[in-house]
């Protein structure tokens, strides 16, 4: 266990520690919490550089910025295909070497013809490269739909509105139009009109203001 002396020295540390500084360091810490499975130890293998995975994955939460955990899956489906692939290319280029080595002077289609062992493992890298593009792609694919159902559900919402509201202003244009159309011709606004002025006596025919 810590000694109180311990303790009280990570709490002033702490209190000094104000995370990253720079614009590149916060743009990457802010997704920290996102890194689900993305962390080097569980994907890097003996050879190749951690440092090299952390900046690709650094590249991929800038460009994609997940904002929950099915964002995240994808994006982490992208990442591990894109450096699945970057590591069978460096064995692509090996085997490519090793067969034209097995047949010194042979041109390289005369070398995969011949299906050495050399040109059979050379066309299994090549198959699982071309399927992990095709998880990349599927997987960006699905993220991008997401996206896209997010934001169109929102503008979808609003758009049934303003239907709603036009469709009630027009029926209640339609009913107030109707109404003044229908106004009795007893009514003061008919006695006020043009065409029912002076008002007729129905009896004698003449106008009812000369009527004695």
């Amino acid at each position: 266990m810590a000694t109180p002396a311990q303790i009280t020295a990570n709490r002033a540390n702490a209190q000094r520690s104000t995370g990253p500084r720079s614009v590149e360091g916060k743009s990457v810490s802010r997704f920290n919490a996102l890194k689900h499975g993305m962390d080097a130890a569980s994907i890097v293998i003996p050879g190749e550089d951690p440092a090299d995975y952390d900046a690709l994955v650094a590249h991929y939460l800038h460009e994609y910025r997940p904002q929950s955990a099915s964002e995240s899956f994808h994006v982490d489906t992208m990442l591990r295909a894109d450096w699945h692939k970057r590591r069978l290319q460096s064995v692509e280029a090996d085997l490519y070497h090793t067969a034209l080595a097995e047949s010194p002077g042979n041109s390289l289609a005369a070398v995969l013809l011949a299906e050495s062992p050399a040109a059979k493992l050379l066309a299994c890298v090549q198959r699982q490269i071309a399927a992990f593009e095709r998880t990349w792609h599927r997987a960006n694919t699905e993220l991008r739909r997401a996206r896209k159902q997010t934001e169109v559900a929102p503008g979808q919402s609003l758009e049934n509105y303003l239907d709603r509201f036009h469709a009630t202003t027009a029926a209640q244009l339609a009913s107030f139009r109707q109404s003044t159309a229908t106004t009795l011709p007893d009514s003061p606004a008919a006695l006020t009109s043009p065409r029912n002025w002076p008002p007729i006596d129905p009896i004698t025919g003449k106008p009812a203001c000369f009527v004695g």
